[in-house]
């Protein structure tokens, strides 16, 4: 799927309002990520700063700090749960969140407490796509911005 020059793979679930992509992994944990159109409102990421492995994280409430070109914000988990693994790689080479914000650029893995409850809060297909063009609109989003060219 694709909006605004920007990529949204159809076999993933969606937080718009976090910016955020959830892959459901075979082990019953959750594998997130910077989504493109989180990666082109950051601009280029300079650190990755995620909490220890181990931590409980509650819904809204931070996993990590995601530093980038003129600040820094808090990543919040769309769902409440355990932090299980951090990508190391990603805290040594952050642009990796950049340059494969779907695949090697994921950022962490969690645990989810109730995943059946909070699977229904995320979204997938058109109604992601609908959800991230609201934000685009409302964040007065250019895709034509030099930011968002390394993306392309």
């Amino acid at each position: 799927m694709k909006l605004n020059t920007l990529e949204f793979p159809d076999n993933l679930l969606y937080a718009p309002d976090h910016n955020l992509w959830l892959r459901e992994e075979t082990d019953a944990t959750l594998t997130i990520g910077l989504s493109a159109y989180g990666c082109a409102s950051y601009g280029q990421i300079f650190a990755f700063t995620p909490k220890r492995d181990g931590q409980v994280i509650e819904a809204d409430r931070s996993f990590g700090i995601v530093e980038f070109a003129k600040a820094a914000s808090s990543a919040r988990s769309p769902i409440a749960g355990i932090l299980i693994a951090s990508n190391s790689e990603v805290v040594r080479r952050p642009a990796l969140i950049n340059q494969d914000c779907y695949g090697a650029g994921w950022m962490i893995r969690l645990q989810p407490n109730d995943w059946t409850s909070a699977r229904q809060q995320l979204l997938t297909g058109d109604a992601a796509l609908a959800a991230f063009a609201e934000r685009m609109r409302l964040d007065g989003f250019n895709p034509d911005d030099n930011g968002v060219q390394a993306l392309r």
